[in-house]
């Protein structure tokens, strides 16, 4: 085993050539190669330590990278230590360098990846993923752990859940509807995630209640409606104008006059640090699910000692952690048991709480209530859907619409064209939005 600092000096590095591997590949880059017909994959050497990709660490105070190291000192003779590279902040080029390095008939160069949970099903159809076996089902939560589920077999396990929120001034009441939530909000009262990236399909799901079901697309009445009351807010200006990401809605419900901000449930600790009084609940009509999976690469050299890394992960008291010092909501049920004051040190002694236990105990509340009704599109192609759907939302507004109404009709007849399309793989999918 290496020394204490060395295994604190190698557990992450920070990944700097992928916004080149995703310009070669593009946004939209295709599934993964398999191996050729006939020919037996390769014999992939037993590494030194287990290589680990992931996204960039929006926790709190930067405990995830905490964990990672925690594994590093404290695991047993006979574990691995790990080296964690942090890929791309941009989520199309981070899947894509994911892709890159899984995919063709050498050995892969991560043994375990931090997916996005969206992903999953793509990967797993790629045979880029390792089945996992043998995982007891009601120690997970439901929604999260049938993300990394794919034709019925278990491909990863969650790592951190997430499901929007809403977060009001204090005294803004919480709204039943979107109707009601833009009548409350005033003029640019409402800010959420609306840049053209993964961020804005995911705002569209929980506009229009998910649109999806299994791989049909299902445009009722409640989508429709949703659809309707979110162009009138537009026309009439009570959704902040953006372009948003996370951290540019963020700051601007902080510095700004608006009363309603979309967000992931880390966000409430960020809002206590800015001294900011905010209350949190489930959205209208529920949220969509985010987060990321924990899944091994297929013919990694390490499958076994990185299935040890992977639950250490997932324990309870570590995903307690994970959300009272990083805001990562738990994956885990037993983690909803209690809230647990964050443990994390500092050089000069344990860090200042910066929310309360009675704060914590209700967002975990919040969370766990909107993870009841959450769900996401779990779909091979889902990259191309994504896209898709924005660029047919976009196609209809540019256009004139008498009416809500009017809108979601528009909005109805694109997505017939282009949505099934663009489920089933097929190129040019966008082609259909008009």
């Amino acid at each position: 085993m290496a020394s204490v600092a060395g295994r604190l000096g190698g557990v992450l590095r920070r990944h700097r050539t992928a916004l080149c591997v995703g310009a070669i590949l593009g946004l939209a880059a295709p599934l993964a190669t398999l191996p050729q017909q006939g020919k037996a994959p390769p014999e992939c050497r037993r590494r030194d330590r287990i290589q680990v990709a992931t996204g960039s660490d929006v926790s709190v105070n930067g405990y995830r990278r905490r964990l990672f190291t925690s594994w590093n000192t404290t695991n047993a003779p006979t574990d691995k230590d790990v080296d964690v590279v942090e890929l791309s902040p941009v989520a199309d080029v981070k899947r894509n360098e994911m892709l890159a390095a899984l995919q063709g008939d050498g050995c892969p160069r991560y043994d375990v990846v931090i997916l996005d949970s969206a992903w999953t099903a793509e990967f797993a159809a790629a045979g880029l993923l390792e089945p996992v076996e043998d995982v007891p089902s009601d120690r997970f939560v439901p929604a999260a752990l049938a993300t990394g589920r794919w034709r019925g077999r278990q491909y990863a396990l969650p790592f951190a859940t997430d499901v929007g929120l809403l977060f009001r001034r204090e005294g803004a009441p919480a709204p039943l509807t979107w109707s009601d939530l833009y009548d409350s909000a005033g003029l640019q009262g409402f800010v959420t995630q609306n840049d053209d990236y993964e961020g804005g399909t995911v705002s569209l799901l929980e506009v229009t209640g998910g649109m999806m079901e299994g791989e049909r697309v299902v445009m009722g009445a409640r989508a429709k409606e949703g659809l309707a009351a979110w162009w009138h807010a537009r026309e009439t200006q009570k959704i902040a104008e953006g372009p948003f990401r996370e951290r540019e809605s963020l700051t601007e419900f902080v510095t700004g006059r608006a009363r309603y901000l979309r967000h992931w449930p880390y966000a409430y600790l960020r809002l206590v640090e800015a001294g900011v009084k905010a209350e949190v609940s489930p959205l209208p009509g529920g949220g969509v699910l985010g987060g990321s999976n924990l899944a091994i690469a297929s013919r990694s050299g390490l499958a076994a000692e990185s299935r040890a890394f992977v639950d250490y992960l997932t324990r309870a008291d570590n995903q307690r952690q994970l959300f009272s010092c990083g805001g990562y909501a738990p994956v885990v049920e037993a983690a909803y048991e209690r809230v647990d004051a964050c443990q994390m040190q500092r050089e000069d002694g344990p860090a200042p709480p910066s929310a309360t236990r009675t704060q914590l105990a209700g967002l975990l509340g919040a969370v766990h209530l909107a993870l009841g009704s959450a769900k996401r599109p779990s779909l091979v192609h889902y990259a191309q859907f994504s896209e898709t759907l924005r660029e047919c939302v976009r196609a209809v507004m540019d256009d004139d619409h008498t009416s809500g109404a009017d809108f979601a009709d528009a909005v109805e007849r694109a997505l017939a064209g282009a949505l099934p399309d663009a489920v089933g793989g097929r190129p040019g999918a966008e082609d259909g939005c008009r």
